[in-house]
């Protein structure tokens, strides 16, 4: 009979060994390869979230009024804090097509309408009032409230008519007699605000005029001082005066979502921020 040949008990036990350390460090590899990307996925993704706060809240504010030395209906910051602010966010334009018939309502061409969205019940107003043609300084925006939005109205024009908007407001002197081509603003009251929700902080944002309550727009942030303002004068200058405000700064602070682990042992959350500032409207006047 012919010998049968095999592995040996040490040949198998050194395969083993080898086997086992070629596995581990298969593992190994392909374990940095999995955390790298995930910590590289968080790093873009908080990014992303910090650059889009850091464009939506200007976007928000650049509408945002201001008369220095003004009244209050003339200036929009309506509370500025250093984690919230609370402001008439202008939601559209219109031109009146008619005269009212009735004294509390107002009616807008809707082609000549722009806007993020038509005009809703909760929302209001700024009527512009030239007093004198001949006089730049006496001309008012006067803020008044919407009671009733009708759609299925019509502006007359020289042959045919066309769609229109008519707004019943609270005010009757106010608006009563408007020209044809008066100028309509539509605005909300709104708050943005550092967030705390779940146990997480987030930039936060609530219409006033509804009654909402703040709902998370984008996050997580830092805990304290995620959402920072600061509020600016002509000078540059930090001012707690409404009416002198021409500026505002505004820090987004972020975090990644999920903990990641860096270069050593240690897990954590990396953290980035972006600080951009927004003129507001009018600002560039004495």
């Amino acid at each position: 009979m012919r010998p049968r040949h095999g592995f040996t008990l040490v040949e198998i036990l050194v395969a083993l060994v080898i086997m086992g350390v070629v596995s581990g460090a298969i593992f190994q590899l392909l374990n940095t390869s999995q955390r790298l990307s995930r910590a590289q996925t968080e790093q873009v993704s908080l990014q992303s979230n910090v650059r889009t706060g850091a464009m939506l809240v200007p976007a928000e504010l650049r509408e945002v009024n201001t008369v220095v030395g003004g009244t209050i209906d003339q200036n929009d910051v309506l509370d500025a804090q250093a984690g919230n602010v609370t402001y008439r966010a202008m939601r559209g334009l219109g031109m009146v097509c008619q005269v009212p018939a009735v004294n509390n309502q107002v009616r807008l061409r809707r082609s000549t309408f722009s806007g993020s969205r038509d005009p809703v019940v909760t929302d209001s107003i700024y009527v512009f009032v030239e007093n004198d043609p001949d006089r730049e300084n006496d001309d008012v925006w006067i803020p008044v409230r919407i009671t009733g939005v009708a759609t299925g109205n019509v502006c007359p024009l020289l042959a045919g008519s066309q769609a229109g908007i008519t707004l019943t407001t609270d005010a009757n002197a106010a608006i009563a007699g408007l020209p044809i081509g008066t100028p309509i603003r539509v605005y909300e009251v709104m708050e943005l605000s550092l967030l705390n929700q779940d146990g997480r902080s987030w930039l936060g944002a609530r219409s006033v005029s509804a009654g909402q309550a703040a709902q998370p727009v984008l996050g997580p942030l830092l805990d304290g001082n995620g959402f920072a303002l600061a509020y600016l004068d002509g000078n540059g200058a930090a001012t707690a005066n409404l009416t002198a405000i021409k500026s505002i700064q505004v820090t987004i602070r972020g975090l990644t979502d999920e903990a990641v682990r860096g270069s050593g042992t240690s897990v954590g959350h990396p953290q980035d921020s972006l600080v951009s500032q927004v003129l507001l409207r009018n600002s560039i006047r004495p």
